[in-house]
């Protein structure tokens, strides 16, 4: 059931201001200017729900006690990528100035 709140937020926030509506209506006699001050509520407590939606895919909200480890490591894996990366780029660069080496003592050789 809880599953069930958690994945339909927006379902329930409009029931319960539709409930609130109809109420005021009713029983309250409210005007015009309640139900738009219950509009604006409503806009604004459904914002609410929507920025803590994006909070949470985002990742805003973490542990931070199970970060220290796996930070740590993933660092080191990133170090070790880069350190890999700058050798592959390093041969090619090698490649690249033999070839210019080669082209330029060919192009200074008289025919």
């Amino acid at each position: 059931m809880k599953k069930w709140f958690t994945e339909h937020p927006y379902l329930i926030t409009s029931v319960i201001f539709v409930v609130i509506i109809i109420f005021g209506w009713r029983f309250l006699f409210w005007r015009w200017e309640n139900f738009a001050f219950l509009l604006l509520l409503y806009f604004i407590i459904t914002l609410g729900i929507r920025l803590d939606d994006i909070s949470k895919k985002i990742g805003a909200i973490s542990n931070p006690s199970s970060r220290g480890a796996t930070e740590k490591e993933s660092i080191i894996g990133q170090l070790n990528d880069i350190k890999l990366s700058l050798k592959s780029l390093n041969t090619t660069l090698k490649k690249i100035l033999e070839q210019n080496i080669k082209e330029n003592s060919n192009q200074d050789k008289p025919d």
